[in-house]
């Protein structure tokens, strides 16, 4: 039964729930650590979410009327605002985050508090490196939409106080100069190709032979070229991204590390009070990059096809139906086992059929094909790896971007008679990678490009 409250305690929740006399309502106005306890309090009070909140405000280890009237003041009144006051508001609610958020268990709390950072201006290799994180929701500037600019790279520290500095520039500039005057020519040689159709405006037409330039042009993109990205996370996985990031062998990884956490906290302070470098994370890393290399040394990588699955479950059919059908009985699963293994054929073909062939294009295959487990060995090139990457619910070992196998060619830069300039471009980077690459092997990989 929903809890009742007075006219006066009403008035209080009001600006921080979406009602006061239902079972299900939503949170708002409020600091996302101060959700992330709220939500806490499930697993050790009897009292309603609605109830403790109340309580926290009327005890004073919440003060949320200053917070909602400095929301909506403006900025001039907030800059004047007294400092004293200001100091004791933040210990307060350092304070306040200390005896619940920590008390109540970290890393449960955590995944309460949602964070949002926009992160401008980092390279496309630092890109996969934050994009490693499977759980949270990105959004990044499409190459395949958006023009790049062309002075816009990430400037390696090492390399810029390096003899490599000139070659770097010059290397990824000359990439960028070459993208940029191709666009006007590729987009006219898409519109010979393609013309207009009658039900197309001309707006639509011309943004739809832009995007289609820029989808065959990302391919000389640097890796250094600077990218946007949208990042939503929750605290305890914010952490943990921070951590990685903070550990990682590339300084400019380290670097979005330092800068993240201290955004970030200034949004969910105590829930990253562990997020800093890790030595297991660093030095595990770097002891299988040494072990890796004794173990392959004069060992040269193979030919392989673009995808090679290298392994599957070799009962396929019978793992499949005994997990569609489990959860349907009240039966052990290897009892489900066991009966599935004496259907016939066709028997559990019709099982299968049953179960995906209500599936419309939208809808999310259901549960039970998740307990089947596939390993694909996947040769691609690293603009096509950073549209894959993002949003798959799947476990990926990338391995660093380098020339040994080659460069990806769309056809249309054969078809439009670009495959000279194209091939320069690949040409010089390979040879500022190799140059590179004797001093600085791993920021090497920035100079090469998306191909």
């Amino acid at each position: 039964m929903t809890e009742v409250f007075t006219p006066e305690e009403a008035a209080i929740l009001y600006p921080y729930v979406s009602n006061v006399d239902r079972p299900i309502f939503a949170l708002k106005n409020l600091p996302e650590e101060v959700v992330a306890v709220l939500f806490a309090y499930y697993s050790r009070s009897r009292e309603s979410l609605r109830r403790n909140l109340l309580k926290l405000i009327q005890e004073k280890d919440l003060d949320l009327a200053e917070r909602l009237q400095t929301s909506a003041s403006s900025v001039e009144p907030w800059r004047a605002a007294d400092q004293d006051k200001l100091a004791l508001a933040r210990q307060k609610a350092k304070e306040f985050h200390e005896k619940w958020v920590v008390g109540y268990g970290h890393a449960s709390v955590a995944e309460h508090a949602v964070a949002h950072l926009a992160i401008e201006d980092v390279s496309i290799v630092a890109s996969k490196i934050i994009e490693d994180t499977r759980l949270a929701s990105y959004t990044e500037k499409s190459t395949r939409y958006v023009v790049f600019d062309r002075d816009k790279f990430y400037r390696v520290p090492c390399l810029m106080a390096s003899p490599h500095a000139r070659l770097y520039e010059e290397t990824c500039g000359f990439l960028l100069e070459t993208y940029t005057r191709l666009t006007e020519t590729v987009i006219a040689a898409i519109k010979r190709e393609t013309p207009r159709g009658e039900k197309q405006t001309e707006r639509g037409y011309e943004t739809a032979c832009k995007a289609k330039s820029c989808d065959i042009l990302r391919y000389v993109l640097p890796a250094a070229t600077l990218t946007n990205i949208g990042v939503t996370i929750n605290g305890r996985l914010l952490e943990h991204m921070i951590t990685k990031l903070l550990s990682h062998p590339l300084e400019e990884a380290r670097e979005i590390g330092a800068l993240m956490k201290g955004e970030a906290e200034k949004v969910i302070p105590t829930l990253l009070k562990y997020a800093d470098y890790n030595a297991y994370m660093a030095e595990t890393h770097q002891t299988m990059e040494v072990l890796a290399t004794e173990q392959f040394a004069g060992c040269a990588p193979e030919e392989a096809p673009d995808v090679s699955l290298v392994r599957y479950p070799e009962d396929v059919e019978d793992q499949l139906v005994a997990a569609i059908l489990y959860g349907y009985t009240a039966h052990p699963l290897r009892q489900v086992q066991e009966r599935v293994g004496k259907l016939s054929h066709e028997e559990k073909l019709r099982v299968i059929d049953e179960y995906l062939k209500r599936r419309g294009k939208h809808d999310e295959p259901l549960r039970a094909l998740e307990h089947l487990t596939y390993t694909f060995d996947i040769l691609v090139d690293f603009g096509a790896f950073r549209d894959i990457q993002r949003h798959r619910m799947a476990t990926q070992t990338p391995q660093e971007l380098g020339p040994v196998h080659g460069y990806s060619t769309p056809p249309e830069i054969v078809r439009y008679g670009l495959l000279s300039t194209y091939e320069e471009c690949m040409a010089r980077a390979r040879e500022a990678y190799q140059v590179i690459a004797a001093d600085f092997p791993r920021e090497a990989q920035y100079v090469l490009p998306l191909a």
